[in-house]
């Protein structure tokens, strides 16, 4: 009989939280709402796979080279044969009863491809977890110093869905991916993560793959799973900042065109130089000079490492 549902967990030197997801995912899988779950170790370098097998008996550990998240994940639905896959990132925790519910509703809405849940941090506020998809232009004006000038504008609060509560059940254009519940066959066609996109922006491309293929992206915010949010990526950060720019770059052309590619790009090659300037101003007259030497180092590591992977 095939499964109703597998976990797949992408793990990169966070084994403390690693180890606290696979004790929930443990739980459920005793009350029957998965079947196999499946550790793709990214490799850590900190024990991470060692800890995930003691974690339970019936958890696979796989330990990969670091081909970046989304290959990750492909390598463990394709240890998969569910009908749905839940894809997890591991500073995530989940409820008893959470994996039931999302099943359940995938169940009751064959024209999605995937649904998620509501996320919420360790101290219990919410983290937005749906969006609408990029405009063009949305990268100047979200995750920038335009933004932090000028929180409200309307591109990015367009982008974060603002004009909408996020306490009814509704359809999003995509949903963060630290929590997917997918559908094998939405998978079977639109295929996988795109590996390209080594890390950030690979679940926006999916999700936009989805429906350019017909399928639909739900929210449902009556299941919440907890997410400590960013744990992996809070490590060598200048690289990270470096790896997210240059996946927004790498959408943009991928949704639009190279013309808009090329003119995200520089405005984010712009935004790191206003940032160092800012901080040297401010270094120079003598503001709490110790901190603003840190962040003139950050972000000339930022700007020297340009809108590129490395």
């Amino acid at each position: 009989m095939t499964p109703k549902v597998d976990a797949v967990v992408v793990s990169y030197n966070v084994r403390d939280l690693l180890v606290e997801c696979l004790a929930s995912l443990v739980v459920a899988q005793a009350a029957g709402e998965i079947a196999r779950i499946v550790v793709i170790d990214n490799g850590s370098s900190d024990g991470s796979a060692d800890a995930a097998r003691r974690a339970g008996p019936n958890i696979q550990v796989v330990e990969a080279e670091n081909h970046g998240y989304g290959a990750g994940a492909n390598a463990g639905i394709a240890r998969s044969d569910a009908e749905y896959v839940l894809v997890l990132n591991p500073d995530t925790v989940i409820p008893a009863g959470s994996i039931a519910t999302l099943t359940a509703w995938l169940d009751a809405h064959p024209s999605h491809a995937v649904v998620g849940p509501r996320l919420r941090r360790p101290d219990g506020s919410i983290q937005s977890s749906r969006r609408r998809f990029p405009r063009p232009w949305t990268p100047i004006f979200e995750s920038s110093i335009i933004e932090e000038w000028w929180p409200r504008n309307p591109v990015a609060t367009s982008y974060h869905l603002s004009d909408r509560s996020d306490d009814v059940v509704q359809d999003v254009d995509w949903i963060v991916g630290a929590a997917m519940l997918v559908r094998r066959a939405a998978f079977e066609q639109a295929g996988g993560f795109d590996e390209s996109f080594r890390m950030y922006a690979e679940e926006v491309e999916w999700c936009w793959r989805f429906q350019r293929h017909g399928w639909r992206v739900g929210f449902v915010p009556t299941t919440e799973i907890v997410h400590h949010e960013g744990a992996s990526a809070a490590q060598d950060l200048p690289r990270r900042l470096a790896e997210f720019n240059a996946s927004r770059v790498q959408l943009t052309g991928r949704l639009y065109d190279r013309h808009w590619e090329s003119v995200v790009r520089v405005a984010i090659l712009l935004d790191y130089v206003i940032r160092l300037s800012r901080e040297s101003a401010k270094w120079l007259l003598g503001n709490r000079r110790q901190l603003r030497m840190e962040r003139m180092r950050f972000y000339a590591a930022a700007l020297r490492r340009g809108v590129r992977r490395g």
